[in-house]
């Protein structure tokens, strides 16, 4: 398993995103804040799976404790990412900040019609 965290902050302020790689289920597990400042860890590690066949990945949200414009960027992003290697996207347990954010981007919408 791959554990990212912003490293960024200082050693003694808390992590804000954790980002946890699972290859064996093609799955990111995401904890914390997902915000401008910590996105680009969801795009890490996802880009961890390319090598892996699997033609689904999955971001598990359960953790997710604030989601901003950034984060909502990062999981648009990460969609693109999917798709552009013939993969699909599923968003799963998604807290209800991410959920609802998803949901009034229309980004759930996308995720659902895409066809690999």
């Amino acid at each position: 398993m791959l554990a990212l965290s912003d490293t960024r902050r200082p050693l003694d302020e808390p992590a804000l995103l954790t980002v946890s790689v699972q290859w064996s289920r093609a799955t990111v597990v995401l904890s914390g804040e997902l915000d401008r400042d910590c996105a680009h860890h969801l795009l890490d590690g996802l880009a961890a799976l390319v090598d892996i066949d699997q033609p689904c990945w999955v971001v598990d949200a359960a953790a997710v404790t604030w989601c901003d414009a950034g984060g909502l960027r990062a999981l648009a992003a990460a969609h693109a990412l999917a798709v552009a290697h013939g993969r699909r996207l599923r968003l799963v347990h998604a807290s209800r900040c991410v959920e609802r954010l998803v949901r009034l981007s229309g980004l759930d919408v996308r995720m659902a019609d895409t066809r690999v």
